[in-house]
């Protein structure tokens, strides 16, 4: 059995986190901002995820710099964010894109991102992407040789709603052997349309083929 992860935003702003917990959640990533803009739920979500036990990371929703703030700047509203905890695993969530959809980073502003994150302290786990971006970036698919583990959006054919239980693919699902440049997925995240804690709305769900200890450890927790 994987263990089972929601990760939230303001959009799920009333989730009781110690409910999803005590329903079977194992872990939950939290964003902290998308760009320069702070999620006003961040701090609310961090703490309640950590005091029901949950193994808790972030992520940071990155910006191109074409649209308007610097790398630099974006980490700055990170700084303000965790204000000194440099503890907090912060995931890279690589998926932006122009008003037509196309993509608007490259794997040179991934790289520049980890760097900055790594230079101020943070610890990065890895990548978050779906093929659907990853594949298509500016400068063509870039290699995750050095930019730790990949959490993978891939929802399959149909995006149902259920519980993280019930949508599961399962461990010998395709989804989880479709790799983005060139590794598999260590995180699957399988729908957007999850169930949990009763929430009136949706939430997306993930998974995690392992033990509590080897996401610890890949988490460098």
């Amino acid at each position: 059995m994987p263990l089972y992860g929601l990760d939230v935003s303001e959009h799920n702003n009333g989730l009781n986190l110690h409910t999803a917990q005590q329903e079977g959640y194992d872990f939950a990533i939290i964003r902290i901002c998308d760009g320069t803009y702070k999620d006003p739920i961040f701090n609310s979500h961090l703490k309640d995820a950590e005091n029901a036990g949950l193994i808790t990371s972030g992520y940071w929703y990155l910006r191109a710099p074409s649209e308007g703030t610097t790398i630099a700047q974006q980490v700055d509203t990170i700084d303000q964010q965790l204000q000194g905890r440099k503890d907090l695993p912060i995931w890279i969530d690589v998926e932006s894109i122009d008003p037509s959809g196309n993509a608007l980073l490259s794997g040179n502003d991934v790289w520049a991102a980890k760097h900055e994150l790594e230079c101020r302290g943070y610890t990065v786990p890895g990548i978050y992407s779906g093929a659907w971006y990853w594949e298509k970036m500016i400068g063509g698919e870039p290699s995750m040789d050095g930019l730790g583990a990949l959490w993978v959006s891939n929802y399959g054919a149909q995006n149902s709603h259920g519980t993280a239980a019930q949508l599961y693919p399962g461990d010998d699902s395709p989804r989880w052997n479709y790799p983005l440049g060139d590794h598999t997925p260590d995180i699957l995240q399988y729908g957007s349309n999850g169930h949990a804690a009763g929430y009136p709305g949706v939430v997306d769900i993930n998974a995690y083929r392992g033990t509590h200890d080897d996401l610890k450890h890949l988490l460098n927790q």
